[in-house]
């Protein structure tokens, strides 16, 4: 790497550890010293403005500076947005958190090729099995029961945790990597992974009930789920690239960066559940051969459901957000903007509602608060482009080929951008090679 990139990385460490002290500030006193606000905005300015601008990188250097340029610049402005108490525009928020516009172009379409879909998904759940009606939230907050569900869950996450690693060790060289991790229970109505200790904590309440007799069971679909989502998906994305040497700004997760790794996450949550479904071995030494016809169908319904209702509320923003439509004041400019949006909506009541309650979300010139918009980063899908460009080169997700994009996708911490770029990158030398 060129000593001169070598000293801007150095230099953007420094910043970026400036702003990490700046939050943790704020998150403990609600408020940021002015001062050393306005001067970490100016010196991370005058570094992103000194990092060439390059179009499309054709090189790993190349890659690592207009990621750099972007994360500074975009932390940057992200920064002074908050500090300024100006309006922004919906575009300019858009901008600063670098979100693709092909992800916010492809909401609507992605709605209308899948409301039958989805409506679908809705009919078999109703009609599959019973409602939550006997599988009752455990009492957790008696001691005794407490520790009993503890000792009850942990044993199930142990078996998953051990089974599932083996079991990825044979698809993927990524899945020795489960081995740093401490699968463990806890109370915590979210699970997550804990950086500092390589804990990954799974939710007892997530995935344990009770029945009207007093047993404890398993939510074995949920628990597959979490598994995938927060121990192959967030746990193994900090743990590769904790062991990668990865240079600092692509190691800190961020307001930029969070986005790509909730994409990353939810891949391997349906990934984990397809791989599940080509082994019946694996099914059973989960003990949950017998009932993954119905998991598998549930979860995919499910999942189909989820993704529909976010997607729709991403598309509302837009739709919101778009001052084309008219004055935000005018109530007719409101009932043009739910009708445009319950062309696509399965609950058109329920979007109206929310339509209705955020009506009061702008600001005197008429944009729509930026908080709102910023919900707009998790609507982006890097992971799916970045395996296009895998197999534009060839490379399909089985055997070494899984291997590398596993590799791609679970090292750094990249802006959807980024993300992408690099996994073009790689495919491009690997293809090469051949």
């Amino acid at each position: 790497m060129e000593t001169g990139l070598v000293e801007t990385l150095r230099e953007a460490e420094v910043l970026l550890k400036r702003l990490d002290n700046l939050e943790k500030f704020n998150r403990k006193y609600s408020v940021r010293p002015t001062r050393e606000s306005v001067s970490l905005v100016e010196s991370m300015q005058v570094l992103s403005d000194s990092i060439p601008e390059i179009g499309t990188p054709t090189s790993h250097e190349e890659l690592i500076q207009t990621e750099l340029k972007r994360r500074i610049h975009g932390e940057a402005s992200f920064l002074e947005q908050q500090l300024s108490g100006r309006p922004y525009e919906f575009g300019t928020v858009i901008n600063i958190l670098g979100i693709p516009e092909e992800d916010l172009a492809s909401l609507r379409p992605w709605l209308e090729a899948n409301k039958t879909k989805t409506q679908e998904s809705i009919e078999r759940l109703f009609h599959s099995r019973d409602l939550e009606g006997y599988e009752l939230a455990v009492s957790s907050d008696i001691p005794n029961v407490r520790m009993q569900v503890e000792a009850f869950s942990d044993v199930h996450i142990q078996r998953y945790h051990k089974t599932i690693g083996k079991f990825l060790e044979s698809l993927t060289s990524i899945g020795k990597f489960l081995r740093d991790i401490n699968a463990v229970p806890t109370t915590n109505d979210r699970s997550y992974f804990n950086q500092l200790t390589n804990n990954l904590a799974i939710s007892v309440p997530k995935i344990c009930f009770s029945k009207e007799d007093g047993t404890h069971h398993i939510n074995e679909k949920e628990l597959i789920m979490i598994y995938g989502h927060e121990g192959m998906g967030h746990a193994l994305n900090f743990v590769v690239t904790r062991s990668a040497n990865m240079p600092y700004f692509l190691t800190q997760l961020s307001t930029l960066n969070v986005a790509t790794a909730e994409s990353v996450a939810q891949f391997y949550e349906n990934q984990l559940l397809e791989d599940l479904k080509n082994s019946r071995a694996t099914q059973k030494k989960l003990g949950i051969e017998s009932i993954f016809d119905e998991i598998y169908q549930e979860t995919k319904d499910t999942n189909q459901l989820d993704e529909y209702q976010k997607k729709m509320i991403y598309y509302a923003i837009c739709v919101l957000g778009d001052k084309s439509l008219g004055d935000y004041n005018n109530p007719e400019t409101l009932k043009n903007k739910i009708e445009i949006i319950n062309q696509v909506a399965i609950d058109k009541g329920g979007l109206a509602n929310w339509m209705q309650q955020k009506r009061y979300s702008f600001d005197s010139e008429g944009n729509l608060e930026a908080g709102l918009v910023s919900e707009l980063r998790y609507c982006a899908n890097p992971v799916t482009r970045a395996i296009e460009e895998f197999k534009r080169c060839g490379i399909n997700y089985v055997g070494d080929g899984r291997t590398l994009m596993d590799t791609t996708m679970l090292r750094g911490l990249w802006t959807p951008i980024g993300f992408v770029d690099n996994a073009r990158l790689q495919a491009m030398s690997h293809a090469a090679q051949r």
